[in-house]
C-alpha cells in the first residue's frame, strides 16, 4: 500500500471516529422555537486531544483582536472571572445555611447598602449587588418572613426581607432606566439586568415581611437575656429597615406610572421623602462603632461575573466607602426633592430656569431619567399638558400677547372682521383660518425642538454640550421659518387702505418679529450653554481662554441687544389690544396655568430678568477676556509662543514658529467655533474679525487691561445688585443664579485687587508695555532663536531668510537701494559693509529691548491659576482666576 493510500485510510478512520453516533443522536433536544441542539462536548474533546500547548484551531476570519475581545482567560488581570487559589479558598468559607448573628447581618446589610449606592453611581449590577451570594439561592426557606419556627432568625427574619426589599427598590429604578432617557456606558451599564430573584414577592408581601422583621428586632432590643452588642446591632438594623421601607415607598409613589394613576401620589411620595431625609440625617449624626459589625467570610464574591456568562464583562469598579455611600445617598435624596417643585411650576420661564440649574448640578442617572420622564411622558408635558399648549405659552411669555389676542378675537368674533369695524382696522386679516393653521404648524415644529431641549438638560454634561451644538442647526432653521411667518403675518394684518410693503415686513424697525424673536432668544441661550459647559468640563486650554471669552462676550452682547429690542417693541405695543381682550369677568379661566392669559406686565417682567442676567454675564465675560489676554501677553498663560525660546532647537523651534503663524491660529479658531460659523445669526465672528477685535487692545498695556477688567467686574456687581432690588419679588431660582454669578465677580475682583496691591509687580516694566510692542518683541525673539547655538552669523542669515528676520517692517526699512553700475567694486564693498553694520546694529538694539522685555516678564514672580468656581453648580460655568506669588522669580534662561 502506498503512502498516499495509507494517509487516506487513516483520515477515513479518524473521520468515522468523530461521526455522531446513534446514541448521541438520541441526546438531541428541541427548544420552544423548534431548534435542535446537540451536545458535542465529547466531539470537541476528541478533536482537541492532539493539540499541544499554544496551538489553536481557527478559521481564516478569526483574528487576534476578535480572540482577545471575546474571551480573556487564564490571566487574572484580564479575565475578571478567573479564580485563583486564594479566591477558591475564600469562596469555600461561605455556607448558605450558616446561622447568622445580628452583628453579622448588620455587616451584610451595610455592604449591600454600599453596593446599591455604587450601582446608582453608574456602576454595573455585576460589580455591586450580584456579588452577594444570597442572590444565587435557588430555594427560599419557608420560614423567611413568617416568624414561625425559624432556626436561623437572623437570616430568615431580617436578612432575607431586607434583600427582597432591596430587590424591589432596584426593580423600580430599573423600570425607569428602561425608558431610555439615559445612555449605556455613559450613565449606567445595561449589560447586567435584574435576575428573577427580585421578582419572587410583591410589594405588599415585602412590606409585610419587613413588618415581621421590625417586630423581631424590637423584641431583641428590649430583651434582658440578649448580649448588649447584639442589642446595639438590632437597633442599627432597625434604622436601616425603617429607611429601606421609606425608600421603597418613595420610589413607588414618585414613579411616573403611580403619579399618573393616583393624583395624591406626589404628596405621599414627598411626605415619605421628607421623613426619609430626616431619618438619614439623624442616622449620620449618630455614627456606629467600627467593630460592631462582624464580617461574614465568603459572603461576597468579587468575581461573580462567571455565574452570569450572558452579561458582558465590565471594567473593575471599587465600592464606595461608608462615608462616601451615605454622602451619595444624601445627595440622591436632595435631588429627588426637586420632583415636587418641578410639578408645581407655573410658567415656562421658571421651568427653563429650573432645568438649567438642574443640568449644572449633574445628579445621578436615576434622578435625571426620572426628571426627563416626568417632563414628557405619553405626549404629555408634566403629566397633564399638551405640547402644543405648552409651546404657545412659552412663546407668549417672551414675545407678549399681541398676536395671540388677535387670533383669539378672530376665533371669537369672525363676523366683525367682514364689517370693517374701526376697532380692528389695524389688525384686519383677510384669511383668519390660514393664519391660525400656519401658526399651529409652526408651533408643532417649535414644540419638538423645545421638548428636545428640556430632555437634553437631563443628560450628562458632555452629552449636553454635544447635542446642544448639534441642535443649533435645527434652531437656526426654525428661526428662518419663524421670520417668514412673522413677515407674512405683518403684511396680511395691515389695514386694507394702508397695506404694508414687503420691505417693511422684513425691517425690524417696523415688524416686531414675535415668533422669530423667541426662537432667536432660545438659540442664543443654547450657544451660551455650550460655551459654559465647555468651561465646566475643562475642555479649553489656558491659551484658548481669550478666544473663548472674547467670542462669548460677543454672543452675550448680541443676546442683550436682542432682549432690549424685544422689550422696546413690547412696551410700544402695550395697551393696543385693550379693546380686543375679553373682560376679566367674561374670560374663561383655564384649569391649568398653560392656558391662562399672559398680560404685557408679566412678559416685561420675564424680559427684565433676562436683561439683568445676560448683561451681568456679558460684563463678566468681557472682564475674563481682558484678564486672560493680559496674562497671555505677560507669558503667564502657556501659549505656544510662551515657551523658553533659548532652549528650543531643530524641530521644536520649527513647531513653535508654525504655531505662531496666523494660518495655524485660524485653524484652531475654526475648530472651536465651526458650529457657530454655520449659523445665519448672530453674524459669525470670522478669524479676521477676531484679529481686528484683538487689535483694539494693542494700544493698551497689561496694567491698563487689568484696571479695565476690574471696572468691568464692578459693573457686573452693580447690575446684579440693582437688578435684584428692582425686580423685587423674584422666585428662588433666579435670585440664587444671580447671587452665584455675583460671587464669581467678587472673587475675581478680589484676585485683581491683590495683584494691584503688589508694588513689585505693578512697577514691573512688562506691565507698562503696549500690546503692539509686546507682539513685536515676541516676533523678534522667535526669529532670533537659533536651531543650533553657536553657528555664527551665517546661520542667523539663514534663519532670517526662513522666518522673515526681526520683523518685516524693520527689515523693509533697512533694505538699501542697489548701487549703480558706475561704482567701483571696492566702494561697493565698503557700502555693503556699512549697510550690514547698520542693519546688525538695528537688530542688536531691537533684540536687546526684546530681551529686556523677556527678562521683565520672567521676573514678575507671579503665576496665574485658572479653575472652575466651585462655590455652587451654577458658578462652575465660569472661571475663577488667582495669582500665586512665587518664592523666587523665574530666571530668564
Amino acid at each position: 500500500m502506498s503512502r498516499q493510500e495509507d494517509d487516506q485510510q487513516l483520515h477515513t478512520e479518524e473521520t468515522q471516529s468523530m461521526t455522531v453516533t446513534d446514541a448521541e443522536t438520541r441526546c438531541i433536544e428541541r427548544d420552544g422555537s423548534g431548534m435542535e441542539w446537540l451536545d458535542i462536548s465529547s466531539l470537541m474533546t476528541l478533536g482537541t486531544s492532539e493539540l499541544g500547548v499554544g496551538e489553536l484551531l481557527k478559521t481564516e476570519s478569526m483574528t487576534l483582536y476578535m480572540a482577545l475581545t471575546s474571551m480573556e482567560v487564564m490571566e487574572p488581570r484580564l479575565d475578571m472571572g478567573m479564580l485563583t487559589e486564594e479566591d477558591k479558598h475564600e469562596i469555600a468559607k461561605w455556607d448558605v445555611n450558616r446561622v447568622l448573628s445580628l452583628r453579622e447581618v448588620l455587616w451584610i446589610t451595610q455592604k449591600l447598602f454600599y453596593c446599591e449606592i455604587t450601582w446608582h453611581s453608574s456602576a454595573s449590577l455585576l460589580q455591586t449587588l450580584y456579588m452577594c451570594n444570597y442572590f444565587t439561592v435557588q430555594e427560599i426557606p419557608d420560614s423567611v418572613g413568617s416568624g414561625r419556627g425559624a432556626e436561623n432568625p437572623g437570616r430568615d427574619l431580617v436578612l432575607f426581607p431586607m434583600i427582597f426589599a432591596l430587590g424591589a427598590c432596584c426593580l423600580q429604578v430599573w423600570k425607569e432606566y428602561l425608558k431610555e432617557n439615559i445612555y449605556a456606558e455613559e450613565d449606567v451599564h445595561f449589560g447586567s439586568q435584574p435576575v428573577e430573584f427580585f421578582n419572587q414577592f410583591s410589594h405588599s408581601q415585602v412590606i409585610e415581611m419587613m413588618g415581621t422583621a421590625r417586630g423581631y428586632l424590637q423584641e431583641i432590643s428590649t430583651a434582658d437575656n440578649v448580649d448588649v452588642r447584639e442589642q446595639e446591632a438590632a437597633g442599627v438594623l432597625l434604622e436601616y429597615l425603617e429607611m429601606r421601607v421609606l425608600w421603597l415607598k418613595t420610589l413607588t409613589f414618585l414613579s411616573v406610572d403611580c403619579m399618573i394613576d393616583d393624583p395624591s401620589a406626589l404628596d405621599q411620595g414627598t411626605k415619605c421623602l421628607q421623613e426619609l431625609r430626616a431619618r438619614h440625617s439623624a442616622f449620620q449624626n449618630n455614627p456606629i462603632s467600627d467593630d460592631l459589625a462582624v464580617m461574614v467570610a465568603g459572603c461576597f464574591d468579587p468575581k461573580c461575573m462567571r455565574k452570569y456568562p450572558s452579561m458582558a464583562p465590565v471594567k473593575p469598579r471599587p465600592l464606595l466607602t461608608h462615608v462616601q455611600s451615605h454622602q451619595a445617598f444624601d445627595s440622591l435624596l436632595n435631588d429627588l426633592s426637586l420632583v415636587h417643585p418641578l410639578l408645581q411650576a407655573e410658567s415656562v420661564e421658571s421651568l427653563i430656569n429650573f432645568f438649567t440649574c438642574f443640568a449644572n448640578q449633574q445628579p445621578m442617572p436615576f434622578v435625571r431619567s426620572l426628571m426627563a420622564s416626568i417632563f414628557l411622558t405619553n405626549n404629555l408635558v408634566l403629566l397633564r399638558y399638551s405640547p402644543l399648549s405648552f409651546i404657545k405659552r412659552a412663546i407668549r411669555e417672551i414675545s407678549g400677547p399681541y398676536v395671540w389676542d388677535v387670533l383669539e378675537y378672530m376665533e371669537r368674533e369672525p363676523a366683525r372682521l367682514a364689517t370693517g369695524n374701526t376697532r380692528v382696522s389695524q389688525i384686519l386679516v383677510q384669511d383668519p383660518l390660514a393664519a391660525v393653521s400656519r401658526i399651529d404648524g409652526f408651533c408643532q415644529e417649535a414644540a419638538r425642538n423645545l421638548m428636545d431641549w428640556f430632555r437634553i438638560m437631563c443628560q450628562n454634561a458632555p452629552r449636553q454640550r454635544r447635542i446642544c451644538l448639534k441642535y443649533l442647526t435645527s434652531w437656526d432653521v426654525l428661526q428662518g421659518e419663524a421670520e417668514e411667518l412673522d413677515s407674512w403675518l405683518y403684511v396680511i394684518s395691515s389695514s386694507a387702505d394702508n397695506r404694508a410693503s414687503e420691505m417693511e415686513a422684513v425691517n425690524p424697525a417696523f415688524n416686531p418679529f414675535w415668533f422669530s424673536s423667541w426662537a432667536y432668544h432660545m438659540k442664543l441661550m443654547m450657544m451660551e450653554n455650550a460655551l459654559q459647559i465647555g468651561v465646566r468640563l475643562d475642555l479649553y486650554l489656558d491659551y484658548e481662554l481669550p478666544m473663548i471669552y472674547g467670542y462669548g462676550a460677543q454672543i452675550l452682547q448680541s443676546h442683550f441687544d436682542h432682549l432690549r429690542r424685544m422689550e422696546t417693541m413690547l412696551a410700544g405695543k402695550t395697551g393696543q389690544n385693550k379693546q380686543l381682550v375679553r373682560e376679566q369677568s367674561r374670560r374663561v379661566e383655564h384649569k391649568w396655568w398653560v392656558g391662562q392669559y399672559v398680560d404685557e406686565s408679566t412678559c416685561l417682567r420675564h424680559l427684565s430678568r433676562w436683561l439683568v442676567y445676560v448683561e451681568a454675564q456679558c460684563h463678566l465675560a468681557t472682564a475674563l477676556w481682558l484678564v486672560s489676554h493680559a496674562c497671555e501677553r505677560l507669558r503667564l498663560v502657556r501659549a505656544p509662543w510662551a515657551r523658553r525660546l533659548q532652549g528650543l532647537s531643530g524641530d521644536a523651534l520649527d513647531t513653535c514658529r508654525q504655531q505662531e503663524t496666523n494660518d495655524n491660529q485660524a485653524v484652531r479658531y475654526a475648530l472651536r467655533f465651526r458650529t457657530f460659523s454655520r449659523l445665519n445669526s448672530p453674524t459669525p465672528l470670522t478669524f479676521g474679525g477676531w484679529m481686528t477685535t484683538v487689535g483694539q487692545l494693542d494700544e493698551s498695556s497689561a496694567s491698563e487691561l487689568f484696571a479695565h477688567a476690574s471696572r468691568t467686574l464692578g459693573k457686573a456687581r452693580m447690575v446684579l445688585d440693582d437688578g435684584c432690588n428692582m425686580l423685587g419679588n423674584m422666585d428662588d431660582g433666579w435670585r440664587s443664579k444671580m447671587q452665584e454669578l455675583r460671587y464669581v465677580a467678587v472673587a475675581n475682583s478680589v484676585a485683581l485687587a491683590k495683584l494691584q496691591n503688589l508694588s513689585d509687580v505693578v512697577q514691573n516694566q512688562a506691565l507698562q508695555v503696549s500690546g503692539s510692542l509686546a507682539l513685536a518683541h515676541r516676533q523678534i525673539l522667535l526669529g532670533a532663536a537659533q536651531p543650533n547655538a553657536g553657528e555664527g552669523s551665517q546661520s542667523t542669515s539663514a534663519s532670517e531668510k526662513e522666518t522673515g528676520g526681526c520683523g518685516s517692517a524693520m527689515t523693509a526699512a533697512a533694505q538699501p537701494s542697489f548701487a549703480s553700475a558706475s561704482v567701483s567694486k571696492s566702494k561697493a564693498k565698503r557700502e555693503k559693509k556699512k549697510r550690514r553694520a547698520a542693519k546688525q546694529g538695528q537688530e542688536q538694539g531691537a533684540l536687546s529691548k526684546a530681551s529686556e522685555w523677556l527678562m521683565a516678564t520672567d521676573n514678575l514672580g507671579v503665576s496665574v491659576v485658572w479653575s472652575c468656581c466651585d462655590a455652587s453648580p451654577q458658578a462652575s460655568n465660569w472661571h475663577q482666576f488667582s495669582f500665586v506669588i512665587a518664592d523666587k522669580p523665574a530666571s530668564s534662561s
